[in-house]
């Protein structure tokens, strides 16, 4: 009779959907939004953190010591350089255009490399050096009538492809 009752005492004391009244499942819990999405009816609603399923702990979640971090961004930074002026003695006689592509390709992945937390701060310092941000400018090429390969026009261009 006491497992009965510890079972029924359960029952009646997890949550449920306000709107549809069925029995919440763990499983549909959002860590991002701190809510339940009801299985039946889909709706979010508040749950008791008694009832929340536990987070399992990764090394990944500790954020990087501030130390680190400057040690980290500085030494991206240091990168960036170099890249950047090798970029420059590379598209000599080209366009910035070409300059930015190129410095934008050379440089992605030192910046997938890094830990997520300090992307962003590493994208700002590379932005102020000429890196694209932006995907849609990457894909979008040079234009019409300019040189696919210096990005200068193609009536003005040196590289010899063109009438």
């Amino acid at each position: 009779m006491d497992n009965l009752s510890d079972d029924l005492r359960a029952l009646f004391n997890a949550p449920i959907c306000p709107y549809c009244a069925t029995l919440y499942d763990p499983e549909h819990y959002d860590e991002v939004d701190e809510c339940a999405r009801c299985s039946n009816c889909g709706r979010t609603y508040q749950v008791a953190a008694e009832h929340r399923p536990q987070q399992a702990h990764t090394p990944q979640d500790d954020p990087l010591s501030a130390a680190a971090q400057s040690d980290s961004l500085a030494q991206f930074r240091e990168e960036a350089d170099r890249v950047s002026k090798a970029m420059m003695h590379q598209t000599a006689g080209g366009s910035y255009e070409m300059y930015e592509r190129w410095f934008t390709e050379a440089l992605e992945p030192t910046i997938d490399k890094l830990d997520p937390a300090l992307r962003s701060q590493a994208i700002a310092i590379a932005t102020e050096l000429g890196y694209i941000d932006d995907p849609e400018i990457m894909a979008a090429g040079f234009g019409p009538g300019l040189c696919s390969i210096s990005g200068i026009d193609e009536n003005y261009c040196h590289c010899g492809r063109h009438p």
